[in-house]
């Protein structure tokens, strides 16, 4: 029987896995070819079927090894993966989702009430004032409900930390100057979650007023997934611009010190029905400073175009990337819209901006004085909000409506699968790793709260 050749695409270099163009079945020799060039980069031989439109393994991926794709992890191997097998949902999981001991076995669950009460009553254990512990525990408990782990519970005790130190007040209240439609914030150095929340409200209530309002904060703290306020804007009939300046990880290409953090972008806006919203939420680097931590413990290298080492130059060492700095997404068109963020940010806000933000990590004990940018605008006024909404749907479903070729993940618009993955988990419960799970109940020991098994 003679030797089928079949082709696939490899979208970068540095990718493990490639979309095949046609079924393919064991035996058959897959020649890859990179991108739209058409160059073949290698071959290899099948080793299972694989579906029109899959990914097959263009080189071994160890157990828990990030599987990269498009120049980045799309996910982590659950089993040892050879090349030339099909790579899917069987061996692989999402980046978002908690890790388990055995594939069979399903993560352990806790419904949203159980995250919330244990933020909540941690945060009070260390003297934090009420409003202050439910923002933080209302925020973190969303960033779960809609998969960004990232600023989720692994966030709890390194504020807690910072309590203790003093480098965060969790007592103290922010100070509000209104002036028409400008809101001023002053911080006053409290838990960055209620300081970003009340200046969430303040603006939507002076963009009710006045059609639009931009909110300038001051001498705050990390506030969290930037999204979250810009939905909570949104959730008010309006469309809501959120941005965040924070801890100094960001350089432009060659620099060798960063300048910069990784500002978010949020913009959210309500579509028809009341629990979708059109979140886009992006931080400004290529990957966040957690990926190149989470690299540098796993010894697995990083992907091309990530970071530089401490003297600018480019570098796949996550140990280096540390010592060094992360890049602007988009090269120097990202990194000149993460100085123009800036200068909505630190710089316009009046506190502290660039560099002079605080480490959380190297300084505990130290105010970071973080600032943020919330504008909202009245969608009553501008348009009618209801015919914003169906100007929007029209727009979405257009975006979804398009045609793409049979090996293209399906097109979602921003914030698609975030809401959806909300009110899944508000039905079904929140998945949380072992890891996290353990960290609950040593905490909740340390802090002599009730039990958080």
């Amino acid at each position: 029987m003679a030797v089928r050749l079949v082709r696939a695409v490899l979208l970068h270099p540095d990718d493990d896995v490639a979309a095949v163009l046609e079924a393919v079945s064991a035996d058959d020799v897959v020649a890859v070819t990179l991108g739209a060039s058409g160059k073949t980069v290698s071959e290899l031989r099948a080793r299972q079927e694989v579906p029109f439109g899959h990914k097959i393994a263009v080189r071994d991926i160890v157990k828990d090894k990030p599987v990269g794709r498009y120049g980045f992890p799309i996910g982590m191997a659950t089993s040892d993966i050879k090349q030339g097998e099909h790579v899917h949902s069987h061996n692989m999981r999402s980046m978002l989702s908690p890790a388990s001991r055995q594939q069979s076995t399903r993560p352990t669950v806790r419904p949203a009430r159980w995250v919330h009460d244990l933020v909540r009553s941690s945060l009070q254990a260390v003297g934090t004032s009420s409003d202050s512990a439910n923002a933080m525990a209302d925020a973190i408990t969303e960033a779960h409900l809609r998969g960004v782990e990232t600023h989720g519970l692994r966030r709890l005790r390194p504020y807690i930390v910072r309590i203790r130190s003093g480098g965060v007040d969790g007592s103290s209240q922010p100070r509000l100057t209104v002036k028409n439609a400008l809101i001023l914030v002053d911080g006053r150095n409290g838990i960055g979650h209620h300081v970003a929340t009340r200046a969430a409200k303040a603006v939507s209530d002076a963009a009710r007023q006045f059609g639009i309002a931009i909110a300038l904060v001051r001498s705050s703290n990390h506030f969290g997934f930037a999204g979250y306020y810009a939905t909570l804007i949104a959730a008010r009939k309006q469309l809501g611009i959120v941005s965040s300046n924070g801890q100094v990880c960001v350089a432009p290409e060659c620099a060798k010190r960063p300048l910069l953090s990784n500002n978010p972008l949020a913009i959210a806006a309500p579509l028809k029905d009341p629990d979708r919203f059109l979140e886009l939420d992006l931080a400004t680097s290529v990957t966040s400073r957690a990926n190149v931590v989470e690299a540098a413990g796993s010894g697995s290298l990083l992907p091309a175009g990530w970071a530089q080492d401490a003297d600018g130059n480019p570098t796949r060492l996550a140990g280096a990337a540390l010592q060094g700095s992360l890049l602007a997404f988009g090269g120097n068109k990202g990194f000149a819209l993460l100085l123009a963020l800036e200068a909505l940010t630190g710089v316009l806000c009046g506190g502290a901006f660039a560099d002079q933000v605080s480490s959380k990590e190297a300084a505990p004990g130290a105010p970071e004085g973080t600032a943020h940018m919330m504008i909202a605008i009245d969608l009553e006024q501008a348009l009618g909000a209801s015919s914003y909404a169906h100007r929007l749907e029209e727009l979405v479903g257009r975006l979804l409506a398009l045609p793409r070729n049979a090996a293209a993940d399906a097109i979602r618009y921003p914030g698609e699968r975030r809401w959806k993955l909300r009110r899944e988990r508000l039905r079904d419960g929140i998945p949380l790793s072992d890891a996290e799970l353990a960290d609950a109940a040593r905490l909740a020991k340390e802090l002599g709260i009730a039990s958080a098994t």
